[in-house]
């Protein structure tokens, strides 16, 4: 089928860098996805910091896959869910909870596959496949529409489920957000046009190396590296899975996508992103043409954990916009 002018930014990416990476970059082992157990501390940090937080851990059933999400907040507070990117869980957005938490109700899941969420190797965890869940949960959950907020992978989640499901979307904040092409290619997509993945991490100085490429501060990334360790390198063969399925399983083109966002809408970025292209903002942009676009320097792909009172403060001027409406 012939693709429309923006089913043709909107799958720029996939045409470009999905043949190649999958054709040169090493596929992960069958028994090795199949037999792998989290050892995550995530439970561990959860029982530590709720008593801080207030943050109830809750779960449900959705698509046969055991959910997780952490709830907690203002309860009668306006709802916001915040999804997270690649390789990341729910605890990315911690940084973010103390200058929220007191005006907002606030939904933190982990998406299938991802955290403390589960896996399940037979099961598909293309984009599509995602929003749907996320679409099945989010009533169930949240019970009304939400502000949703998403960061790279978590924020093409977003998009997606607000251009196909604006009764869930209350508005939409696309953050270093994954699904289009920039005008240049960063260090990260570079390496995946030579079949390195550089979100994926193999040894710890892989993992420091994943970090100082998603964020501007060396020194938070050498921080975060020892304590994030065990989680990424056990998980390579299973996050490999999971970024095959992401290219290979691109969006359905028949499906609505972001160029059908309708609700009020953020794009934020973070300038010195070395892993989407600060660039890709014109695309949204082009795509959603009433998104308001706020470009945050010394800043690289996790504003939330970069620099988390500035965030929040872009975000509760979109939502007391919204509100004002």
């Amino acid at each position: 089928m012939s693709l429309s002018a923006p089913q043709a930014l909107e799958r720029e990416f996939i045409i470009e860098v999905a043949p190649v990476y999958l054709a040169k970059a090493r596929p992960p082992k069958p028994e090795r996805v199949a037999s792998w157990r989290s050892r995550s501390l995530l439970p561990l940090l959860n029982r530590l910091h709720s008593p801080v937080t207030g943050l109830v851990h809750q779960h449900m059933r959705v698509d046969g896959h055991r959910m997780v999400w952490l709830e907690g907040g203002n309860r009668l507070g306006e709802p916001v869910v915040l999804l997270h990117g690649f390789g990341a869980s729910k605890e990315n957005w911690l940084p973010l909870l103390p200058f929220l938490a007191k005006r907002y109700h606030l939904f933190i899941p982990d998406l299938p596959a991802w955290g403390e969420s589960q896996f399940n190797p037979e099961a598909r965890y293309g984009m599509d496949e995602q929003v749907a869940r996320v679409a099945a949960w989010l009533p169930a959950a949240v019970r009304g529409p939400a502000h949703v907020v998403g960061n790279s992978m978590g924020g093409g989640v977003a998009g997606l489920l607000a251009g196909r499901h604006p009764q869930l979307v209350r508005s939409l904040v696309l953050m270093n957000a994954a699904g289009v092409a920039g005008k240049e290619h960063t260090p990260f997509e570079l390496g995946l046009m030579e079949g390195r993945n550089g979100l994926i991490a193999h040894n710890l100085k892989g993992v420091f190396d994943l970090l100082a490429m998603t964020m501007s501060s060396r020194i938070l990334a050498a921080l975060m590296a020892p304590a994030m360790s065990s989680d990424l390198i056990s998980r390579r063969h299973v996050n490999e899975h999971l970024f095959r399925q992401l290219l290979a399983l691109d969006p359905d083109p028949a499906l609505p996508a972001f160029s059908s966002v309708q609700v009020p809408t953020l794009v934020l970025w973070g300038r010195d992103d070395h892993v989407l292209h600060v660039s890709c903002t014109d695309v949204f942009q082009k795509l959603i043409p009433q998104a308001q676009v706020k470009i945050l320097d010394r800043v690289g792909h996790l504003p939330m954990v970069e620099v988390p009172r500035v965030t929040a403060r872009l975000l509760r001027h979109l939502w007391r916009q919204v509100g004002s409406h």
